[in-house]
């Protein structure tokens, strides 16, 4: 059969003459669309529309009848049929019809698969390129807010290092990562974040993960188009990795015709956007150098006596808490005076992002190179981020039959970071944790900075006497085969290779001021270094086959086949050490006795069998069905083969006849139903070792010997599962004006990984067993509008509205903590992932603050509560006061889950001038914020200004200091994302065209009532489980952005 082919493509080849294609596209306005594809239906053959819409390619065919495919984003595509006869050239100029509703738009389903929109029963979005380039945003995450239907894209810090976090319809593992898998050009790329620079504040941050996304590494201004795949069915090809969502990412390719040189260079400013209220009032209670004054209390006898001696003044004040009497300090202090740490530690950081392009090609090769330098400086002092980039791509087709596409992507990146936000001596918090009435800029003799108060950084130290850095270099790669030796059939073959190393450095120099300041041990008083190295290296390879036929005058085929194989493999070390000798930096002069060395590593495969077919029914109804078939070395024989089904359907009822003659067909353009099922798995959840018995070397009789491990071996855990059934309609309205999605889904998420406690009786402490079970129910619309549409000004809006509700159904115990440096998130059974779940207020049964005697807020107490219960039965005493004999009841006290999000972005365009707005909004969500409370407690907050004042009650801070819900805040907002306003200026260069100038605006303002520096935040970093926490963390900076932009 192989040599039949060959013999017949021979003979092809034989037949085949030179032509050259070209023409141009245009809107229903006679405007120039550029970047539409062009191909020769049935071969490889093809190109792309250049800046002005022309297009020009040679191609080496038999002569005959030949149809040519145009398609492009937003618009409905055409085919027009071509002679090749004696004619060298041919000319073809097609006109494209906008499509609102693009029910004809052919999206990216998978690498080197298309399929048409109206053909699919599930959502999948699209983002273009130039959605990503007026975003103000050098990171690919970032450049994505606000613009992805049941995407909820989290900035967790605003450091230029620091991480994003995205989930598509809401958390789907309790163990592992509810990131969605990634794929640029057919290369599964990872985006963990491995810390390997903040190794000082490993062991202080509980669950919370530090470090950087790693598809920072990737530029923007590569990328061409991006398909993001929410559901089950969606992804169903990629089993067990589906789960979480698939994003596909296809980057900018060459194109037939004449060098094009593309180039952009911006700078940027980076401010602080908002800052906190500071207690700048020079007075204070008891005497001028008192620590935590507030709150701090005095027993009768030597305590007070103490205070007094310092200040023969002092007074004290009685006040009952939790059932006890406590003394405070009552007499005020004048002429004390106060410092805004805060003015020492922020800045205004500026930065560049520059690209240069060249794209080509003619005949039967095209190419793309591309190189970009970015660097970015943080709004904290002492902090960037350094990023460059290479990009080629060479399209090579060796026949008209057989096309061969090799890419390569290097990235080398460098920041300099500051100490991770969870500890006192990050920046942040070593300015909420210390009053402010100290002048931190004082030095000994020896330019040393000073001791403040006990056991406190000084907060210049966190950025002069620290260094956290991190090198990394990566490379993506791949090479892609496309054969269409017969009519109607495909095969598709990629290998793809992404590795990348870390390198992070650690230093804190020892304190000249340790002892005066009496610092303790997880301070590193005496010094400490470290070095991170992380190596990763993924390889997949995907041979695909398709085959597409024209059954009947009515019935259409399209059917796939595929194996994919996936290898993983990181290596994990550090060496860390204290107590450093004057002048050495690396772990080398630390002192032996501290010195630690660890090593880890991670090794898995996946492979797995692939078969799709859809079923069209006069191009207006589609069935789909698929299977997929995985197995992983994760899992033991028995249980590692899964399958993963899969089946959709749509259904465009505007095609029908009746439809089409219908009097309301032209107020009602269009409708098309869909309906879809699928399952898919989540490897993230289980360690590629999980089921094994763990075991630890320690030293017995002078030798090295192993210990067993607490955890018990399961050989029969197995992948989590998620099963989806989604339906959606698509409509569009008034001759195309206005289109309207919306889905609706319902996931069913079983065989969650838990480590899940054990009694001692069964001889370890904890299993890794698939006990959970979770939900996810939401509904996702999109509204697209085109009220205005002329030849000189038009005018479009989208609007997303996103709303997941989710549950933890059930979990092997009733409540489960998450690990967290500040509050008490948990799993509860019957809640939703996360809450937060702690003591509240004491109520009345209107709801209303039942007050103490004295009139302060209180904790509620429980008589009776099971673990893990949101149900208690308060406990009163007679005089109807929470009785103190009983412990404090537990209470959700916050959810980290939004009720909705959504977005409202417009654009106006007249004639070479326009305006792009994006909101972005998150509502019904709360945000447990420590820092408040801290900076009460130890007196730089707004609250102790108001005591001071006598505006509230002395005392009030130190009644509700242990109320966690205190610490509760909304953090709903709507977010002024982006604002771009860019001009094109007329052809004054010979050639050279599109010179385009734009001022562009990020996160410039928010409405919102949260009182710290920005409700989008979250000190947990990537950990999906520990969200909504405001503890230390950067705020994420104002950008204002000048851009220019040319194509040569």
């Amino acid at each position: 059969m192989l040599w039949l082919t060959c013999l017949l493509c021979t003979t092809a080849l034989a037949q085949s003459k030179q032509f050259t294609l070209k023409g141009s596209v245009k809107d229903g306005n006679g405007q120039s669309i550029p970047g539409v594809t062009i191909q020769v239906v049935g071969t490889t053959t093809g190109t792309a529309t250049d800046a002005n819409g022309n297009y020009s390619f040679s191609t080496s065919l038999s002569p005959g009848s030949y149809v040519l495919n145009f398609s492009s984003v937003g618009y409905s595509p055409a085919k027009e049929t071509i002679t090749l006869g004696n004619a060298e050239t041919i000319t073809t100029n097609v006109m494209l019809k906008e499509d609102i509703a693009n029910l004809d738009e052919v999206v990216v389903t998978s690498p080197g698969q298309q399929a048409e929109r109206r053909s699919l029963g599930n959502a999948i979005s699209t983002i273009k390129a130039a959605d990503l380039q007026q975003s103000g945003s050098a990171g690919l995450i970032n450049s994505l807010q606000g613009k992805v239907p049941g995407a909820q894209i989290v900035q967790n810090s605003g450091d230029p290092s620091g991480s994003i976090s995205i989930r598509l319809r809401g958390i789907k593992s309790l163990s592992g990562s509810s990131d969605p898998l990634y794929v640029i050009d057919g290369v599964i790329v990872s985006n963990q974040s491995a810390n390997v620079s903040q190794l000082a504040v490993a062991d202080q941050i509980a669950s919370a993960q530090p470090g950087t996304n790693r598809l920072a590494d990737i530029s923007p201004n590569d990328i061409a188009t991006l398909s993001v795949l929410n559901g089950a069915a969606a992804a169903a090809q990629y089993g067990s990795r589906a789960a979480n969502g698939v994003v596909i990412i296809t980057t900018k390719r060459g194109a037939t015709g004449a060098p094009k040189i593309s180039f952009s260079t911006s700078f940027n400013i980076n401010e602080l956007r908002k800052s906190v209220p500071v207690n700048m009032y020079n007075k204070t209670f008891g005497n001028a150098q008192q620590r935590l004054f507030p709150i701090q209390t005095f027993a009768p006898g030597s305590a007070q006596q103490a205070a007094i001696a310092l200040n023969p003044a002092t007074t004290f004040l009685e006040i009952r808490r939790d059932g006890t009497t406590n003394y405070l300090l009552s007499n005020v202090v004048d002429n004390v005076p106060r410092y805004n740490y805060f003015d020492q530690i922020f800045r205004t950081g500026y930065g560049t992002d520059n690209s240069i392009s060249v794209s080509g090609g003619r005949d039967n090769t095209q190419y793309y190179v591309s190189f970009g330098y970015l660097k970015n400086e943080g709004i904290i002092k002492g902090t960037d981020f350094t990023r460059y980039n290479f990009r080629a791509r060479l399209d090579q087709r060796l026949t008209n039959w057989a096309k061969l596409s090799a890419g390569l992507t290097y990235a080398n990146s460098f920041s300099n970071e500051k100490a991770n936000g969870n500890v006192f001596y990050s920046p942040m918090n070593s300015v909420t944790i210390l009053n402010n009435i100290y002048d931190i800029t004082k030095r000994d003799a020896s330019g040393n900075l000073q001791a403040v108060e006990g056991p406190r950084v000084n907060p210049l130290s966190t950025i002069e006497d620290m260094r956290f850095t991190q090198s990394v270099n990566r490379t993506v790669s791949d090479v892609q085969l496309n054969l269409t030796p017969l009519k109607g059939l495909s095969v598709d073959y990629i290998l793809g290779v992404d590795t990348y190393g870390q390198v992070g450095q650690n230093y804190i120099r020892p304190y000249p001021y340790a002892a005066q300041a009496s610092l303790g041990a997880n301070l590193y008083p005496q010094g400490y270094s470290a070095t991170g190295n992380n190596t990763v290296f993924q390889i997949n390879t995907d041979l695909n086959v398709s085959y597409e036929r024209q059954l009947s005058e009515r019935f259409k085929l399209n059917a796939i086949a595929g194996y994919s194989y996936q290898f993983f493999r990181s290596d994990y070390s550090i060496a860390q050490g204290q107590n450093l000798s004057p002048f050495i930096e690396t772990v080398g002069g630390a002192a032996s006795t501290t010195v630690q060395a660890n090593y880890s590593l991670d090794r898995f495969n996946l492979s797995g069998y692939f078969a799709q077919a859809t079923i069209g029914y006069n191009n207006l109804a589609f069935i789909t069905a698929a299977v997929r078939r995985d197995q992983s070395s994760k899992f033991s024989p028995s249980v590692t083969n899964q399958f993963y089904p899969k089946v959709s359907g749509s259904f465009v009822v505007s095609d029908l006849s009746f439809w089409k003659d219908a009097s309301f067909s032209k107020a009602l353009n269009s409708l098309k139903l869909r309906l879809s099922y699928g399952e898919a798995g989540n490897l993230s959840g289980v360690g590629s070792y999980s089921r094994f018995y763990q075991f630890t070397p320690v030293a017995y009789l002078g030798k090295n010997t192993l210990l067993p491990g607490a955890q018990l071996a399961n050989p029969l855990v197995r992948p989590e599962r998620m099963a989806e059934v989604e339906g959606g309609v698509d409509l569009s309205f008034v001759n195309n004006r206005i289109g309207l999605g919306v889905t609706v889904y319902n996931q069913q998420i079983k065989d969650l990984v838990v480590n899940r406690a054990l009694a001692p009786s069964s001889g370890g402490t904890s299993i890794v067993n698939n006990v959970g079970t979770m939900e996810n129910k939401g509904v996702e619309m999109v509204l697209d509008l085109v009220p205005v549409k002329t030849k000189n000004f038009s005018w479009d809006v989208t609007a997303i509205f996103n709303s997941n509700r989710n549950k933890v159904l059930s979990l092997g115990s009733p409540a489960i903590a998450i690990s967290s440096p500040a509050g008490a998130p948990y799993l509860l059974q019957g809640q939703p992932a996360s809450v937060y779940y702690g003591t509240g207020y004491a109520r009345n049964p209107d709801g209303t603050l039942l007050l103490t005697p004295a009139g302060f807020p209180q904790s509620e107490r429980a008589s009776s509560q099971a673990t893990g219960s949101t149900e208690f039965t308060p406990a009163r005493t007679a005089e109807g006061q929470p009785d103190t004999r009983f412990p404090t009841a537990n209470i959700v006290i916050a959810n980290p889950n939004p009720k909705w999000t959504g977005s409202f972005t417009t654009n106006l365009n007249y004639k070479a001038l326009t305006l792009h707005v994006l909101l972005d909004m998150v509502q019904g969500v709360d945000v447990f914020n420590a820092d408040r409370r801290t900076r009460q407690g130890v007196g730089m907050g707004d609250y102790v200004e108001k005591e001071l004042k006598g505006e509230i009650p002395r005392g009030y801070i130190f009644a509700i200091y242990n109320t966690e819900e205190w610490r509760v805040e909304s953090g709903s907002y709507t977010k002024l994302r982006e604002v771009a306003l860019s001009y094109t200026l007329p052809k004054l260069i010979k050639n050279v065209s599109n010179i385009n100038v734009a001022l562009v605006g990020r996160n410039l303002y928010s409405w919102d009532k949260y009182t710290g520096f920005d409700p989008e935040t979250n000190a947990g970093g990537t950990n999906d489980l520990l969200r909504g926490l405001d503890f230390g963390n950067v705020p994420i900076p104002r950008t204002y952005q000048v851009k220019l932009s040319a194509t040569f």
